[in-house]
């Protein structure tokens, strides 16, 4: 059974911001709004950040099972706190020919509740993101294009494509359901 050993949730991040930048008021604006902070994820070259409303746990120790007869980019299956979900690597969905993420390092980001959960395959330490106005979003593939829905900035100045991790989600699993 794998085990959520790096559970983030917006308050334990919230802590560690305010650790990290002492001049951090909890008047800053969207400290204390789960939704306006964003998990941080490298999917191959792309910096991809998942809002907080919707990315629940990070995972360091799981067992991948594998679909059979599934697509290169959904990786397996995986049991996660007692519940057996998807896990999506968003590396071969974008392009097939690359090699999975597997192995030492690998990481899943746990996101969505209920039926509705699934987890992306990354590989990087993970980071908090917080979406920024204004600011323009890292390149992405043209196949994730239309699910970016902004940018995030981590503490370091790192630009992320903020994601609609609920649209991703549904398109992955209507294309799944067609394969």
């Amino acid at each position: 059974m794998a085990r959520s050993a790096r559970a983030y949730t917006a308050h334990s991040i919230e802590t560690r911001d305010l650790a990290v930048q002492p001049d951090a008021t909890p008047s800053h604006p969207g400290l204390h709004e789960p939704t306006a902070l964003a998990q941080g994820v490298t999917c191959g070259p792309w910096w991809l950040a998942f809002p907080f409303s919707w990315a629940r746990s990070v995972v360091d120790d799981f067992e991948l099972t594998e679909v059979p007869h599934a697509p290169p980019w959904l990786a397996g299956a995986a049991n996660v706190d007692g519940r057996v979900i998807p896990v999506f690597d968003l590396v071969r969905y974008l392009d097939p020919t690359q090699p999975p993420p597997t192995g030492p390092g690998a990481l899943l980001l746990v996101g969505g509740e209920g039926e509705h959960s699934a987890a992306i395959l990354f590989r990087g330490l993970p980071a908090t993101a917080r979406p920024m106005a204004g600011l323009a979003p890292p390149d992405t593939p043209a196949g994730l294009a239309e699910f970016v829905i902004g940018a995030a900035t981590d503490n370091r100045g790192q630009a992320w494509a903020l994601v609609d991790a609920d649209a991703l989600m549904e398109a992955l699993s209507a294309e799944l359901a067609l394969a």
